[in-house]
């Protein structure tokens, strides 16, 4: 009945034949798919060739099937069929956009470089989110759609693609993400978008490639220059993007990356500098880095503002034993105890006598200075 149907253009016995399929609580598309003929030619194949027009909407429109569909012999010509047949390269579909579109979400290359090849708009947006084809290419790790894309010339600085960007970090696409940046895609977003969307794609990007473990993807975006571009206006940043810098630093920091982990502490004290456990962790990480002088100025500034907190002083405490100066982070270190008898860190550290460690000895491990980081 479905072949009779499809030759001759018969949309209500096609369709009658479609409702019988359902009734029979098959998936009414992969049977439809299913239907061959003897020299491997699907329902689509057959429409075409007939000019089956209202078959081949159907067929297409309704029940979406597989227009890059191959036959027996291997050969996908059923797109060329229907541009042939005078077929509206561009029509914008309520859910999945135009064929370009949808050939980037089914990752379809061939479908793709046909269309492009009969000039299909590369940057025409879809009606529900406003994506054009290229994020579709990005977020479904599509490499060869998206050089397709951006070799026809699809905009890779649009709004959409910095959040197809964080999806392409996320999912550790580190050849996508390199193409894109390569090709003028930024991290950033257009001036006139505002600091508050530029602080969001920023961190969402260093987040995503930080929880998804994806060192290569880091490095890339970090490489692109990410953090240095995050603004420093804290008019701009609300407390769920501070929670997000913090968590960003705090991951960076628990995986020895305490260099990224200090850029990205000083960020976030450049936004609220009023934030004591901010220069707690970024003296830490200058403790791990060898920098005892600039662990002390954090330490500092962490005890200035939170004078009844222990690990201020116990930060300070750190930061005078990798200076040498013993007796002061001793003095430390006790005032640091009288605030807390119960501190077992700190009781520890003062175990130890206040006097040089042999040569080559690790003080920071040997005092047992170095622990977890600040939470509040």
């Amino acid at each position: 009945m479905l072949l009779v149907a499809a030759y001759d253009d018969d949309i209500r016995l096609f369709k009658k034949a479609v409702r019988a399929l359902r009734k029979g609580g098959g998936c009414a598309r992969e049977e439809v798919e299913a239907v061959r003929v003897e020299e491997g030619l699907g329902l689509l194949h057959i429409a075409t060739t007939r000019e089956s027009v209202e078959v081949c909407g159907y067929l297409v429109e309704v029940l979406r099937v597989d227009v890059d569909a191959v036959d027996d012999k291997g050969d996908c010509k059923i797109l060329e069929l229907l541009l042939a047949k005078g077929a509206y390269i561009d029509p914008v579909g309520k859910v999945c956009g135009t064929p370009l579109h949808m050939a980037a979400w089914e990752r379809q290359a061939g479908t793709m470089k046909i269309l492009l090849d009969h000039n299909a708009d590369f940057n025409k947006t879809d009606m529900t989110y406003g994506m054009t084809p290229l994020f579709a290419a990005i977020k479904t790790a599509s490499l060869k759609c998206v050089k397709l894309l951006i070799e026809a010339g699809a905009d890779v600085k649009a709004d959409r693609i910095i959040s197809a960007l964080v999806d392409a970090t996320n999912s550790g696409s580190t050849e996508c993400l390199n193409f894109i940046l390569g090709a003028g895609a930024s991290h950033d977003v257009p001036d006139d978008a505002g600091d508050d969307v530029k602080a969001t794609n920023i961190l969402n990007a260093l987040l995503d490639a930080t929880n998804s473990g994806s060192t290569e993807c880091l490095n890339s975006l970090l490489e692109a220059g990410a953090i240095h571009d995050f603004p420093d206006n804290n008019d701009h940043v609300d407390k769920r993007k501070m929670a997000q810098l913090k968590s960003l630093g705090t991951k960076a920091a628990e995986r020895k990356d305490y260099l990224f982990a200090s850029e990205i502490y000083s960020k976030a004290i450049n936004l609220d500098p009023n934030d004591a456990t901010l220069f707690s962790n970024r003296s830490l990480c200058w403790l791990h880095m060898g920098d005892g002088e600039k662990a002390l100025q954090d330490a500092l500034e962490c005890r200035e503002m939170r004078p009844d907190w222990p690990k201020a002083y116990y930060r300070q405490g750190a930061a005078l034993l990798l200076l040498k100066d013993y007796k002061s982070a001793c003095e430390t270190l006790f005032d640091g105890f009288k605030l807390d008898p119960k501190n077992d860190a700190i009781e520890h550290a003062l175990r130890y006598p206040s006097e040089p460690l042999p040569h080559g000895t690790n003080v920071l491990g040997s005092y047992g200075v170095v622990e977890d980081l600040s939470k509040h």
